[in-house]
């Protein structure tokens, strides 16, 4: 020991000897120029030996003999490149506070810190030399060994490949993984780091802020330790967060989003964390909050919302009276747009006690330009006051333009209905009738004659299947087959329909915009009307009228009377065999009895 100690330098013996003879246990922590260079957190565990910014680059272990009674040891800032073998701190056996950051250990021995069986803290943050360097193994079984360790500083290691998938211990309470590379470990499609802090079943602070991660998985966000209570996730350019995994935490109070680029929060926090006291989301984009967000969440005290991209607040966002659970809300750095819609945000910080930092010098209106960097709470309420000259040019205005939206909107969506009850009302009031004669045909088939594939499936499909086809022998009518040739149409149309059983509409989208489709429906609908014949049977051989309220109705009183031409060909004979039966049955046999007893009601 008198070789080591007479081998530095005078400066430094003297420094050496006063923190040998420091120790916080028996002597108050008097701070003075020799000690300020001690960390309280680690003299705090009794007597301390710092030899950092030494240059020190190898342990030898029999340097130490005489310092059995060191619990906190301080060799950062050093050149020690040496591979850890658990005999380099022997003579420490109470050591409880190690500090070996910005070293270049190696940790490839498994027997790693196996002597310091009291070590409570250890930091070998900046150690970065053993993990980047390829083709050798990088692994943290050291871990393992540190029975009492509750504070582990891995930060700053650039820590991109592990041997292990999982780090193991009992006993660690804080973990520091800042300034590694978990968005390699944690790439798409490689589940093997999935689980890395699982094990550590005691940890309640976890730090991996400054990890690249811009998209967390949500496995890796599950698989995180449940009794966490401190989470930040800080410094990664994170554009998603799973808020929702949150209900995975029972216990965790405080967490950090900022420096992200995060551009929403989830609406009813509450639904997924009861224990969440800080929420930290500073330095994002978020422009606007979901309403309903602090509803319920009755942990929440502290929010941070400064230097986002918010122009405005809802009243309805910060809850009033005795549902507002909030102490301190930061809103520095905002954009506020200082009009009318900020008058809800002034009237709630008027009227609650929240704290809000720098309210006056730094919480200030981004636009317009004569109230840009004024403090949102000298704005003056009163010029927002609505005015009977503005409300009643709100109400002409409103007047004008939503009828000019809704009547195309209307005419697209509704024109036949509209169509239909303007010539029934039309034909109540002239008393019209088409008057039956007698039944000479089963079924008068009404199509677009002017498409060939149209006239194609008439005669070549239904024709042939219900006139030639079956036992049973139907006629149709046909209009280039059986009108009467120079007869006016609409005559020819209503004979078709008064001496018919049935009149059946082929309907295709270019047909149900002509005038002959809608005056045989017309006539049609007056037979029901006027006689209680129900003749219509309608045949989509194309999606038409999806929106029109009478072919949902229709479908609801008499759903077999409407049938659609199958995508499927082996569907093709069931098909023709519904509508042999509509031909040849009254529809008023297969209404669904719900529908008209209600109506008859």
């Amino acid at each position: 020991m008198e070789t080591f100690y007479s081998s530095l330098s005078k400066p430094i013996q003297k420094q050496f000897s006063l923190l040998l003879s420091y120790d916080t246990k028996t002597s108050p922590a008097v701070i003075t120029p020799e000690n300020q260079l001690v960390k309280p957190q680690c003299s705090k565990y009794g007597k301390t030996l710092d030899l950092s910014l030494n240059s020190i680059f190898f342990i030898d272990p029999e340097e130490f003999r005489a310092f059995s009674d060191i619990a906190c040891l301080n060799f950062s800032s050093n050149g020690i490149g040496q591979d850890l073998n658990g005999s380099e701190f022997i003579y420490f056996p109470n050591l409880a506070y190690l500090d070996l950051s910005y070293n270049k250990l190696d940790f490839a021995s498994f027997g790693a810190f196996q002597e310091l069986k009291q070590l409570e803290v250890l930091d070998i943050s900046y150690n970065r030399h053993y993990f980047i360097v390829e083709g050798v193994t990088h692994h943290l079984h050291f871990i393992e060994n540190l029975h009492k360790l509750t504070i582990l500083n891995l930060s700053w290691n650039e820590i991109s490949t592990l041997t292990e998938p999982e780090i193991k211990s009992n006993s660690l309470k804080e973990l520091r993984f800042a300034g590694n590379r978990l968005d390699v470990l944690w790439r798409k499609g490689d589940t093997r780091y999935l689980n890395l802090f699982k094990q550590c079943t005691n940890l309640s602070l976890l730090d991996i802020s400054h990890n690249r991660i811009h998209i967390m998985p949500d496995e890796a966000l599950i698989n995180l330790p449940t009794n966490l209570s401190e989470l930040y996730f800080n410094q990664n350019g994170l554009q998603f967060f799973a808020w929702k995994n949150l209900r995975y935490f029972k216990n965790l109070k405080i967490l950090d989003l900022s420096h992200n680029r995060l551009t929403m929060i989830i609406a009813h926090l509450s639904n997924y964390t009861q224990s969440l006291q800080t929420l930290i989301i500073s330095y994002n984009s978020i422009q606007t909050l979901a309403d309903g967000f602090l509803i319920k969440a009755v942990s929440l005290t502290h929010l941070d919302l400064s230097f986002n991209l918010i122009q405005s607040i809802n009243k309805s966002i910060f809850l009033s009276g005795n549902d507002n659970y909030l102490k301190v809300l930061k809103l520095k750095g905002n954009p506020f747009d200082c009009t009318c819609e900020i008058i809800d945000l002034v009237q709630w910080i008027i009227k609650n006690n929240v704290t809000i930092p720098r309210l006056a010098t730094d919480v200030n209106c981004a636009t317009p330009n004569n109230w840009k960097k004024k403090g949102i709470i000298a704005f003056d309420i009163q010029t927002c006051n609505v005015d009977m000259i503005a409300m009643l040019l709100f109400l002409t205005s409103s007047l004008v333009i939503v009828p000019l939206t809704t009547l195309p909107v209307v005419k697209h969506l509704f024109y036949w209905d509209v169509w239909y009850i303007y010539h029934w009302c039309r034909a109540r009031l002239k008393r019209f009738k088409v008057r039956s004669s007698g039944s000479v045909y089963d079924a008068f088939i009404t199509y677009d004659e002017t498409d060939p594939a149209v006239t194609d499936w008439i005669y070549n499909e239904l024709c042939h299947q219900i006139e030639d086809k079956g036992n049973k022998s139907i006629l149709l009518c046909l209009e280039e087959r059986d009108w009467e040739p120079g007869k006016a149409v609409i005559d020819n149309i209503a004979q078709s329909i008064n001496q018919s059983k049935k009149t059946l509409f082929v309907l295709t989208k270019k047909y149900i915009t002509k005038g002959k489709f809608q005056t045989a429906f017309y006539l049609a609908m007056q037979k029901l009307m006027d006689e209680n014949m129900d003749v219509i049977v309608i045949v989509l051989l194309q999606p038409v009228l999806q929106n029109s309220q009478y072919l949902r109705l229709r479908k609801k009183i008499c759903k077999s009377s409407i049938l659609e031409w199958p995508k499927n060909p082996k569907a093709k004979p069931l098909f023709w065999q519904k509508m042999k039966n509509v031909l040849l049955t009254e529809n008023y046999t297969r209404y669904n009895n719900m529908y008209t007893d209600y109506i008859a009601m």
